[in-house]
């Protein structure tokens, strides 16, 4: 995936094996490009004038707004584009079923603008109501004791969600959000969800006389089976959280309970990076010189599988499209240990409430509440092409009169299987965790000992856990 304008960073470059890699911090999420790529398609156009009618549910069903009073709610994102459209009207809706509660947002720059002007809001006591930010930014201000847990919320009988309700969410997808450096409390509440899923040429495997995989085994068959001529099975686009998702997929953690050792260096990780030194040895998978040239490669039937998140449907069908490919292609979970039971990792924006008097936290929790509501995280996913927070959204996904092939890839590809959610690890200094995983894919793709590759990654993590 290509980097958001002003979401992004070049951390460092790389020369290894006579290729230049430059290493982005995007959204929290470290990945390797080459040049950037301006996201605002065509796609995301049609997605964004097809979506449905605004869904606000009725004011009956509403918990009651903290009092008469006005009350106008401060709001910090990072989000741009169509996501700060569809955030915008959101909040709009908010305001409609809670007259007396009026949103002010305000964006910033970054994910990192988010976090030096919240510490510096600390510092003036000028901190917004409410932070809609990655859960490595809201861990930051949670370790302040600046946060509210919203633990007291939710199960509050009158504010909070029901059993029926908490079970209506994406399974993990609540649980991910905790903090386990503080007590496991929720701090986040989750609001942008985008999970690591596998992309294959459906055309190719049914040549091949193949199923999409459901295990590490069969996808490695797979890639094999349909290396041939100028096609290989896997183009390989190094990523941290895509190889957390690995990791998890096998039944793995990347670090411990109490997160002062890592965990990538067991058999799931093991296993995960033997997969992609064998494959590359034996020219099934290679490596991409950039994000953007593996979709580009997949859509010019060059790879049979790529591996990305849901954000990543909207730049292939564009790759398809400036390509003139016609192939079949869909998404799906990726390979599992226990194919009944997905597990895959996810990034994405949460909610953190600030802590103020308790009218305000209270009118903000009705808007964390709104906004994780069915409809409006239907909403906000067909303009991002995040997935729905709520399992009970994804029949709303798709528009009878105007379906959009996106949307239905996206339902088609996981709502038969919901995965499991799980998160990156969002200690202090999580990014430089990331980039050692990431150097490590690339020098084990580039030829480079996997055991030395693993043990150089697992020092320097543990270096970063342990300063």
């Amino acid at each position: 995936m290509v980097p958001r304008k002003g979401t992004s960073k070049i951390l460092f470059s790389i020369y290894l094996m006579r290729k230049t890699f430059r290493v982005w911090s995007v959204g929290g999420r470290i990945r390797y490009q080459v040049s950037q790529r301006n996201l605002v398609s065509g796609l995301f156009a049609v997605v964004l004038l097809t979506a449905c009618a605004n869904a606000t549910p009725s004011p009956s069903a509403l918990p009651a707004a903290p009092n008469d009073a006005p009350i106008t709610l401060t709001v910090w994102h990072a989000q741009t584009g169509v996501a700060e459209t569809t955030l915008n009207s959101l909040f709009a809706d908010f305001h409609q079923a809670y007259p007396t509660i009026t949103v002010s947002a305000q964006t910033r720059t970054s994910e990192g603008d988010l976090l030096r002007q919240g510490i510096a809001g600390m510092a003036m006591n000028q901190l917004p109501d409410v932070m809609i930010a990655s859960q490595r930014t809201i861990v930051e201000f949670a370790q302040k004791e600046v946060l509210v847990s919203l633990d007291p919320l939710a199960s509050d009988p009158a504010l909070g969600f029901s059993d029926q309700a908490r079970a209506d969410f994406l399974p993990g997808l609540i649980d991910a959000a905790r903090f386990p450096s503080l007590k496991n409390q929720l701090f986040a509440f989750p609001f942008d969800a985008h999970a690591v899923v596998l992309y294959s040429n459906s055309d190719a495997l049914k040549s091949a006389k193949l199923a999409i995989p459901k295990s590490w085994d069969d996808f490695a068959q797979a890639a094999r089976a349909t290396t041939r001529g100028d096609t290989r099975g896997w183009v390989m686009t190094p990523d941290a959280m895509m190889f957390y998702a690995m990791v998890f997929s096998r039944g793995g953690n990347i670090v411990n309970d109490t997160q002062t050792q890592v965990q990538f260096n067991d058999n799931s990780g093991i296993q995960s990076l033997q997969l992609i030194a064998t494959l590359t040895k034996g020219d099934a998978a290679y490596l991409a010189s950039s994000s953007t040239r593996a979709s580009a490669d997949f859509a010019q039937g060059k790879a049979v599988f790529v591996f990305g998140t849901d954000e990543d449907l909207a730049i292939i069908a564009d790759a398809m499209n400036a390509n003139k490919s016609t192939f079949q292609w869909g998404m799906a979970n990726i390979p599992q240990s226990d194919s009944a039971n997905p597990i895959t990792a996810v990034f994405g924006a949460n909610i953190a409430i600030f802590k103020s008097t308790s009218e305000r936290q209270r009118a903000a929790w009705l808007l964390t509440r709104l906004l994780a509501a069915p409809e409006q995280t239907a909403r906000w996913a067909r303009t991002t092409m995040a997935m729905p927070v709520r399992t009970s959204a994804f029949p709303l996904l798709i528009d009878p009169g105007t379906p959009n092939p996106l949307l239905k890839r996206l339902n088609d590809g996981i709502v038969a299987n919901l995965p499991t959610i799980r998160a990156s690890p969002s200690v202090r200094d999580a990014a430089q965790i990331d980039t050692a995983v990431v150097e490590m894919w690339m020098a084990v793709a580039s030829g480079i000992d996997q055991g030395t590759a693993m043990n150089r990654a697992v020092t320097r993590a543990n270096r970063i856990l342990n300063p």
